[in-house]
């Protein structure tokens, strides 16, 4: 069984730690204090199983991606989503899960309502398992940087 709760700083800084293999390393975070203090802002959740660190989920303001704001993605009202599974633990099937997990907490706590969420174009095996959870495509927008552009894919699970 999973248990979801209010972020730690003690988990956050756990999470800070975390690598992605390429070409997943945009979700890899640092332990700059602004990801902590972004950790700790009150919308990120971690997520336990067997008393085993395996993920986090994060809703509102936090899930967005902001080049987004430009194109209107987030726009209509709906509950942003975001996620992140342990590096150790995607790839191998447990996504569709945690994902569900995840959509069962966020209508528990935030009322049964319309879900967004953001993901990277390249994130194939992210997006089958946002497909088989409901969700469906909505529009991309571009983000740009010094390390480089990546489309974000916005896809809407509506209620």
């Amino acid at each position: 069984m999973m248990i979801i709760q209010p972020m730690t700083e003690d988990i956050a800084k756990k999470i800070q730690t975390w690598q992605y293999k390429e070409p997943y390393s945009l979700y890899s975070l640092n332990g700059d204090p602004e990801v902590l203090s972004e950790l700790m802002n009150g919308s990120y959740f971690s997520v336990t199983e067997n008393n085993k660190l395996i993920g986090y989920f994060c809703f509102g303001k936090s899930a967005q991606v902001p080049a987004g704001y430009k194109e209107n993605a987030y726009a209509a009202p709906m509950l942003d989503f975001g996620l992140g599974l342990h590096p150790m633990h995607t790839g191998n099937g447990k996504g569709l899960r945690f994902v569900q997990e995840g959509l069962a907490y966020a209508c528990e706590k935030y009322g049964n309502k319309s879900v967004r969420l953001t993901v990277a174009s390249f994130n194939i095996r992210a997006k089958i398992v946002y497909e088989r959870a409901g969700f469906t495509y909505e529009q991309s927008f571009l983000k740009v940087s010094e390390s480089g552009s990546t489309t974000f894919e916005v896809m809407v699970k509506k209620i």
